[in-house]
């Protein structure tokens, strides 16, 4: 279940935040943690895509999977 992070790496972060689909996954994660169809539903993205951008956010420190 993707979470916001608390300990983000900040160039990585700058960066994967320069792309406005993980942007609003970050503004919908904000809210409460998702599993990841539910987040892909909300963005409307495939979960291919949904998976590299949480790639993105996880390896910039930004967000975290709770319960893998």
């Amino acid at each position: 279940m993707p979470q916001i992070s608390a300990k983000p790496n900040l160039d990585a972060a700058f960066t994967a935040l320069s792309d406005a689909s993980r942007r609003e996954m970050i503004r919908t994660l904000l809210h409460k943690p998702k599993r990841a169809g539910e987040l892909a539903q909300i963005v409307n993205m495939s979960p291919q895509a949904l998976s590299r951008h949480l790639r993105v956010l996880r390896k910039a420190g930004l967000v975290f999977e709770e319960g893998v």
